[in-house]
């Protein structure tokens, strides 16, 4: 897999690398040139190598099928510096993944994009599909969530009722209440992720905005969202009116935790996603005319198009 390492974006703080597809190489110069590549949005605080090296051998697997990627770091995270940026914390990253978008575009002639985003990923990847038409798909993991009549009974069920009846949580618990020494922050409750979803209302029309649009996404949640999705239809029982829209699909691994840690499990995601995103490319660029296609020159041994020679500085090329 080739690797180009770039700094960039309007402040030329940001920085990501690019992972090149063995399609369109010097050794097989016939072939078309794919115009979509995936886009791996920053999960939480973690550096754009992802949990555990998930964005790494996500760029790996999607490189063997023939589809190049590119995994960067939001500002203030990892090796992006941060800047002073207006707005809320989504609509910068929306504005640094449209930054991102436009160097692929330049220096590679992308005009297509997949995104790949867990946990605030996901909240990320839909704010930016919403302000970008050149987001085709989006793989969403542990996204957005609202609690269902359902998943009271069950969380009733499996994580408080055994507490009743413990009688070592009981003794915790009395224990808290005559100790003066636990006191709890007053801003914020106890084991809350802070994330910024909509309300389900503003989700329902956002994802619809989408799939109108003819977005494919991807839903896929686990066992760390426990506390607002826990069972196989959910998501259905959250948006009803998406139960036949051939645009969504939705898969719950209750098995696998929220950053997959086990090599087996991530395994399974990975070939999961580069499943589904391999499928769509297909799609989308059997779907191309000849009309469409960019002027643009792209050339072999990392794709560059002359427009970008000035940005030569920044990149460094070595095979991995």
């Amino acid at each position: 897999m080739i690797e180009t390492h770039h700094v960039f974006g309007n402040y030329e703080n940001l920085y990501g690398i690019h992972s090149k597809s063995n399609v369109g190489s010097c050794d097989n110069a016939s072939a078309a040139i794919p115009k979509t590549a995936v886009l791996m949005l920053t999960a939480g605080m973690l550096s754009s190598v992802g949990p555990s090296r998930l964005h790494v051998e996500l760029a790996k697997s999607l490189s063997q099928r023939g589809l190049a990627s590119f995994r960067f770091d939001l500002s203030g995270i990892g090796e992006s510096l941060a800047v002073g940026s207006p707005g809320s914390s989504q609509k910068r990253a929306a504005r640094e993944v449209q930054q991102a978008m436009d160097l692929l575009e330049l220096e590679y002639g992308y005009d297509r994009f997949m995104l790949f985003g867990l946990c605030s990923g996901a909240d990320d990847a839909i704010v930016t599909a919403l302000e970008d038409p050149r987001i085709v798909c989006a793989s969403l993991m542990d996204g957005c969530g609202y609690r269902t009549n359902r998943h009271y009974a069950g969380l009733l069920l499996r994580k408080y009722f055994p507490k009743l009846l413990s009688f070592r949580k009981w003794q915790d618990y009395l224990s808290g209440l005559l100790s003066k020494s636990k006191v709890a922050s007053s801003t914020m409750p106890q084991g809350l992720d802070i994330r910024e979803f909509p309300s389900q209302e503003q989700a329902l029309r956002e994802i619809t905005t989408l799939i109108d649009r003819g977005v494919k996404l991807r839903f896929t949640y686990t066992s760390g969202v426990i506390d607002y999705y826990s069972y196989e239809k959910q998501f259905y029982d959250m948006f009803p009116s998406f139960k036949n829209r051939a645009e969504i699909a939705v898969s719950y691994h209750p098995q696998w935790d929220h950053t997959v840690m086990l090599r087996e499990d991530r395994h399974q995601l990975i070939e999961n996603v580069t499943q589904w995103f391999t499928t769509k490319a297909a799609t989308i660029e059997s779907e191309t005319t000849p009309s469409n296609t960019r002027d643009d020159k792209v050339v072999c041994s990392g794709g560059r198009s002359s427009q970008a020679s000035e940005l030569s500085s920044y990149t460094s090329v070595y095979q991995n």
